[in-house]
């Protein structure tokens, strides 16, 4: 069963959605992809928030579409320093999902289309509590994929 964001979950996805580039910044994990969304990164941009109107896809394209279904991934390995979350809306959610007495081995996470239907998205500890890390899905060109 899928639950509502936690607190410092929903900061982030409140941040983007508002469009708050600073509440966006302090709610990401320090790094190169901090960095480069501070200074304006136009794929950073294009990935969170869409060009020319199109949010299709988009980091604010998925969560604009409330109520948030919040899965664990349980593809990724979690630890006190990262874990990974499955974001669908919950219309989505409710499309693709098995039938509620389906045992999830028989049907396991994640369901529907990557970026279509979810999005995952990565926290970090840092010293300031759990932060973005990766902006739902987004790789630094040339930087290696983190997996579970």
């Amino acid at each position: 069963m899928c639950r509502a964001p936690m607190t410092y979950e929903m900061a982030a996805f409140s941040a983007i959605i508002s469009h708050n580039e600073t509440a966006v910044a302090d709610a990401m994990a320090p790094g190169l992809l901090q960095n480069a969304f501070i200074s304006r990164d136009p794929m950073v941009r294009s990935h969170v928030w869409g060009s020319d109107g199109n949010t299709r896809g988009t980091v604010t394209g998925m969560l604009s579409q409330p109520p948030l279904c919040i899965f664990d991934d349980p593809g990724f390995v979690a630890t006190e320093a990262s874990r990974q979350i499955l974001v669908y809306p919950q219309r989505a959610h409710d499309r693709v999902a098995p039938p509620v007495e389906t045992p999830l081995a028989d049907a396991p996470l994640p369901w529907g289309t990557y970026r279509g239907d979810y999005m995952t998205c990565r926290f970090e500890q840092t010293a300031t509590g759990w932060k973005l890390a990766d902006l739902c899905g987004y790789r630094m060109p040339g930087a290696p994929s983190v997996t579970g």
